[in-house]
């Protein structure tokens, strides 16, 4: 079962703003990877118009739209002009799901009703919300009170879990995966180490224990996993696809998918 996605911020990101977006979509779907998760900051003029991206697609990966825009603005209004944008562009790009940060959430105060509105007309995309490495879009509270009130409220939007932004915000990843597993449909898979420089982002781990595995393993094997960490060369694509699959198949007792 081989249900790996690969960012476009897993490689160089001066070659992908020289080159684009779009001369990597060869590389990735000869690596045998399940998906594309195209990123709106690194768009370059060799990327558009978006639709040159959905054809050289062409139905072969499944694709994640990934953009750098808050869902709630800092007084916890819905940021729905942006968010509406970002939603057309993932249209132009065949896309099937949308990804995004939370924002600002402000229970009692931020509307979810206005939010189920503007998801009726998201067509066949669905929206993702990612933990990412600010402190009000990374709390784990705020994550689990947005996500409980959403699921209550009936409004169709599932999580994105990054394993290693949680160092940026102070939290612990393990804990957090027990507060907001059963919300999550989407696995960013990196790890992050506290160096001279600040927290740097690396490759996995091939320890056994290492935290990404512990979470890995208790999702189902179908998840979408991505590799969200510097990927060089290329080449080696192969390697942590194969990797993170047999970490998979270990777990559910599946032949391992071969790349």
């Amino acid at each position: 079962m081989n249900h790996v996605i690969i960012p476009l911020n897993a490689f160089d990101r001066k070659e992908v703003l020289e080159n684009g977006q779009l001369s990597f979509i060869s590389i990735i779907q000869a690596s045998g990877a399940y998906g594309v998760e195209i990123r709106r900051e690194l768009f370059s003029e060799q990327d558009l118009p978006l639709k040159q991206l959905r054809e050289k697609i062409a139905g072969s990966l499944f694709t994640v739209y990934s953009a750098p825009v808050e869902l709630w603005k800092m007084d916890g209004s819905l940021n729905d002009e942006k968010i509406q944008v970002i939603k057309e562009e993932a249209l132009l790009l065949g896309a099937r799901w949308v990804k995004v940060s939370l924002g600002h959430y402000i229970k009692g105060v931020s509307d979810l009703e206005k939010l189920n509105q503007l998801l009726d007309h998201f067509d066949s995309l669905e929206l993702l919300i990612e933990n990412d490495q600010t402190l009000h879009g990374g709390n784990v509270e705020t994550l689990r009170s947005f996500f409980e009130s959403a699921s209550i409220a009936g409004v169709p939007v599932k999580m994105t879990f990054d394993t290693g932004n949680w160092l940026f915000t102070n939290e612990h990843q393990i804990k957090a995966f027990e507060m907001l597993k059963d919300y999550i449909s989407y696995l960013h898979l990196k790890e992050v180490v506290q160096t001279g420089r600040g927290l740097v982002t690396t490759e996995l781990s091939k320890s056994e224990t290492a935290d990404w595995r512990k979470v890995a393993e208790q999702l189902p094997g179908g998840l979408p996993r991505a590799l969200e960490f510097p990927i060089h060369p290329v080449g080696r694509l192969k390697v942590f696809i194969e990797m993170v699959n047999t970490n998979i198949s270990k777990r559910k007792g599946e032949a391992v998918c071969k790349s």
